[in-house]
């Protein structure tokens, strides 16, 4: 598989690149007052409103790597009209990588409840470590359901 890799918190991770729509650096984003702590905000982008999330606070790390009203964005499009568009705040997207689906472990357990929430597993590239993100699992926590109209349950 081909992977998008990015920085967050000085860790590097990688997403499925066939699940990126777009990386878009520096983007401008809005804050949303009284929004969970994980969204960002919100992102004009070509006339589509993106909801943008951090990544650094779906994964529990400190506020140090919070995003701020600029951001690097990775955008993905979900729903069944892949309309719809949600972005990850990223301290630094990277490059493209090469994946060996056979050479992908699952997440240690010393991760924490968060991290494995959003972590689908863990490879070894070049002697570095990337965290593979679960993106489906990040976007359903934020996108409705079809019947109740809520976010599903975490």
């Amino acid at each position: 598989m081909k992977g998008l890799s990015f920085l967050v918190g000085g860790e590097l991770y990688a997403v499925d690149v066939t699940l990126v729509q777009k990386v878009a650096r520096m983007l401008a984003i809005t804050p949303v007052p009284s929004a969970p702590l994980e969204i960002v905000g919100i992102a004009n982008l070509k006339g589509k409103v993106v909801t943008v999330l951090s990544l650094s606070k779906l994964l529990g790390a400190d506020e140090s790597c919070e995003a701020t009203l600029y951001s690097n964005t990775i955008i993905f499009k979900y729903g069944s009209s892949h309309e719809d568009q949600m972005g990850l705040a990223v301290e630094k997207p990277g490059n493209l990588i090469d994946i060996d689906g056979d050479a992908i472990r699952s997440p240690p357990v010393t991760a924490g409840t968060e991290e494995n929430r959003c972590i689908s597993g863990v490879t070894e590239i070049d002697d570095s470590l990337y965290r593979i993100i679960d993106v489906e699992a990040i976007l359903s926590r934020f996108i409705p359901d079809s019947d109740t109209g809520e976010p599903h349950s975490t």
